[in-house]
């Protein structure tokens, strides 16, 4: 049987280093994505039993499914703009908090908030780099009008989102910076922005959190940041995939694996045909999307650090690590299991991150 399954005991482990980071900072639990691939729900509840009452989800259907699971106290923010009627109606419908990126934005929901007889509260959203949603910063007096004209609509927060926390310091704080900055003009144009935030998951390690008033936590529970120092903060990767072995053969020298033959037996071979492959997360990484310069020639160079490192996949049968041989298939791959005691039967333990773990397999806390 195909599962994926979620330590507890780790994902506690880095909830509780995440709440002592934050400090007294409230701590929204970005839950976008199915949680992170950990199960939107279930993920949901382990951060509420630990002390978590703040949500960020992208879909405001999400919101609905949370409220409709028993959240019902709890504060939903839905961290995209909204586009749509049927957005709008479904953050009146869960009591969520929309986010505003744009004036249009803005009379969308003030003319629907109307039409329910509703008071929808909002975050503003500023795009100070991302190039996503949100008002630029020079548009104050855009955002101060609907303070001023846009009566159903309660602004309570204003944020923005880091573009290069993990890796860019100087720019990071310049973003920081900008929303500071628009956060006070509100000010002294008498509109009160509320909750100030930005601090993501890399910003809670690597930036000063003492301007703002609240953080926005996804990855940091998975134990998955994207810089080195990640091991230092005590931070766990959280999840691992199992199924059992399908089969169990002896291969012949000279024999080849999986397709386009890449890999050819240089002796008698025993193997696990294991009904795991792509499909289902395992060998799966984010493709190089980005061609500047400097990128490419990281790119390159990790290639080639792969090419003299002769790195391996490896699964885990019987507590013992197996080579995974030639190309993963889309829902089998094939491990050396020579000189390992395996049956058919036999549990097979995959490292996948629940970032790509396929959203139809089970999801198991243990």
């Amino acid at each position: 049987m195909k599962a994926y399954i979620i330590e507890k005991d780790k994902l506690k482990n880095n909830i509780d280093i995440v709440k002592k980071r934050a400090g007294d900072k409230p701590i929204y639990g970005v839950i976008k994505a199915g949680g992170y691939g950990l199960g939107l729900l279930q993920f949901a509840r382990m951060l509420r039993d630990e002390g978590i009452d703040r949500f960020a989800v992208t879909e405001p259907s999400d919101a609905i499914r949370l409220r409709m699971a028993g959240f019902i106290d709890e504060e939903i923010l839905v961290m995209r703009s909204v586009a749509t009627e049927g957005d709008v109606s479904d953050i009146i419908d869960a009591h969520a908090i929309a986010t505003i990126g744009s004036y249009n934005d803005a009379m969308l929901l003030s003319g629907l908030a109307e039409k329910h007889s509703e008071i929808v509260e909002a975050h503003i959203k500023i795009d100070t780099g991302m190039g996503r949603y949100g008002f630029l910063p020079e548009e104050t007096e855009k955002i101060a009008q609907i303070y001023r004209f846009m009566k159903r609509i309660n602004i309570t927060g204003l944020y923005t989102h880091f573009s290069c926390a993990f890796a860019n310091k100087k720019m990071t704080k310049q973003q920081l910076d900008r929303l500071l900055e628009t956060a006070q003009t509100l000010r002294n144009a008498g509109c009160n922005p509320g909750c100030v935030h930005a601090g993501n998951s890399s910003f809670l390690f690597r930036g000063d959190l003492s301007s703002t008033d609240a953080v926005r936590i996804g990855s940091a529970f998975l134990g998955r940041l994207p810089f080195r120092a990640k091991a230092n903060c005590g931070l766990q990767p959280v999840g691992y995939a199992r199924c059992d072995v399908a089969e169990v053969r002896w291969l012949a020298e000279g024999q080849t694996v999986g397709y386009g033959a890449a890999y050819r037996c240089k002796k008698p071979t025993r193997i696990a045909v294991i009904p795991f492959g792509y499909t289902d997360g395992f060998g799966v990484a984010r493709v190089n999307d980005i061609f500047r310069f400097r990128d490419k020639l990281r790119y390159l160079l990790h290639d080639v650090k792969l090419l003299f490192m002769r790195k391996r996949m490896y699964v885990t049968i019987r507590g013992r690590r197996a080579p995974v041989l030639g190309h993963i298939g889309m829902v089998h791959c094939v491990a050396d299991i020579t000189g390992i005691q395996c049956e058919v039967g036999d549990e097979v333990v995959l490292d996948v991150s629940p970032l790509y773990a396929n959203p139809l397999i089970e999801r198991i806390y243990e």
